[in-house]
């Protein structure tokens, strides 16, 4: 199967998997033809892209790091966690937190399961499903990072907790603020920032969790060389947690479409982190991160420098901005593959673009 932005979907073309939409209901199931009309409605919803299976994909699979159903079950959790903090019932919040543990033990359990994984897929998501499936992917993808950088078991689920947690603030910001469809004033920008400090505040008050845990979601937004807030601390200074959150959290929103921008490319996204390296990042934590993510996530079809189109069939750690590919000609997939990292008459060729077919 391969991602194909909403844009470039034709009738015709076969979902690779289910099509999920509020509140995770299925709206559409897999293997079911798209029509003019389901690609009309796909748009309106806001949704980015979809996965299809077509003659182009043949026999490419992308696994994504945890299970659709634990996915569906945390984003789930996460919307009853963040409509009880907005409500302010704070009874049925601290009822949560036995089920969040269980998760993020399985969280944790599913990463670990296979340690050589790489985040090859796209997030299908919507406008709506925006902050449950954020605060999930950010902390699967805290988890992956903490992975890189040798945390056990047990820091991997405080650093989890923490994650799924740190935008908990968002809840008690104005809305109009927050859902601002153009840039914010300065006075709109000093009220969104308060949003690290509300969340502290509600989770100190409401959670019997790790310390490091809770004090993500105040200094998520720390950067390593102090022009951070709320504190302006830098370097080790900052909890590691924080220092993973604050990459896995502007990663995860770069590479999401919000009210004020379009979603950019993963590989634009890792660009834009490899930019902040010792500056905005903390180095170790982007060096995880570009181990782990892959800029040519599996299922995308590139230009190559040598003129010919192709499609990313495998990615490494150690070399994910050289994966593996297919040749596609004539908008066939071919029989031949070409390893950008170690086939000798590939070593001059480099990755133009991504394009879609």
């Amino acid at each position: 199967m391969r991602y194909v932005p909403t844009n470039f979907l034709k009738t015709g073309h076969k979902l690779a998997s289910d099509l999920i939409f509020n509140q995770n209901r299925i709206m559409l199931r897999r293997g079911v033809p798209l029509t003019d009309g389901l690609i009309k409605r796909i748009e309106v919803l806001g949704f980015q892209g979809l996965y299809v299976d077509d003659r182009i994909s043949k026999g490419i699979y992308v696994s994504d790091v945890i299970s659709e159903s634990l996915k569906m079950k945390t984003t789930n959790e996460l919307r009853t966690f963040f409509n009880n903090a907005q409500s302010n019932n704070k009874t049925k919040a601290k009822q949560q937190l036995k089920t969040f543990k269980k998760l993020v033990k399985n969280i944790v359990d599913e990463v670990l399961y296979d340690p050589q994984v790489m985040v090859n897929i796209i997030d299908l998501r919507t406008y709506d499903d925006y902050t449950y499936s954020h605060s999930l992917n950010v902390a699967v993808l805290s988890v992956v990072m903490g992975t890189v950088l040798g945390m056990n078991r047990n820091t991997l689920g405080e650093l989890a907790m923490g994650a799924l947690m740190h935008d908990t603030g968002k809840m008690f910001v104005d809305k109009a603020v927050l859902n601002k469809p153009e840039r914010l004033t300065p006075e709109e920008f000093e009220e969104m920032k308060r949003h690290s400090e509300l969340g502290f505040d509600y989770l100190c008050e409401n959670f019997d969790i790790p310390e490091a845990s809770i004090n993500t979601a105040l200094y998520h937004h720390e950067q390593y060389d102090g022009k951070g807030y709320p504190s302006g601390m830098a370097g080790e200074d900052i909890h590691i947690y924080s220092r993973i959150v604050c990459v896995a959290d502007v990663y995860d929103a770069l590479t999401s479409d919000r009210p004020y921008r379009k979603a950019v490319l993963p590989s634009d996204a890792i660009e834009y982190i490899m930019s902040g390296y010792n500056t905005m990042f903390d180095p170790d934590v982007v060096k995880a991160l570009t181990k782990k993510v892959a800029p040519y996530p599996v299922g995308t079809c590139v230009k190559l420098s040598s003129g010919q189109t192709a499609i990313v069939v495998k990615n490494s750690e150690e070399t994910s901005l050289r994966p593996v590919v297919k040749m596609i000609e004539d908008e066939k997939l071919t029989n031949k593959v070409l390893d950008l990292a170690r086939d000798r008459d590939a070593l001059s060729i480099t990755i133009q673009e991504i394009v879609n077919l």
